[in-house]
């Protein structure tokens, strides 16, 4: 019965010192979540550059619509 107990002990001390501090999962987080800011920031410049293509040629339909509607 006490070697069990001490085997367990062993085993519990070992997990424990696996176990990643509190700081080292923040740090992680803050890695991933910079990762994810990344990421999404670029996604965002992407699709601003598509709304802004559309934009001028929305524009330009418009512009061609009342020229055409101006000769009428």
């Amino acid at each position: 019965m006490e070697a069990s107990k001490k085997l367990q002990l062993y085993f519990i001390s070992l997990q424990h010192e696996h176990q990643s501090t509190k700081e080292e999962v923040l740090r992680k987080e803050i890695s991933i979540t910079e990762d994810e800011l990344k990421t999404k920031s670029e996604l965002i410049k992407k699709h601003e550059l598509l709304i802004d293509a559309w934009s001028k040629e929305s524009k330009q339909q418009l512009d061609k619509h009342i020229a055409e509607l101006g000769r009428v």
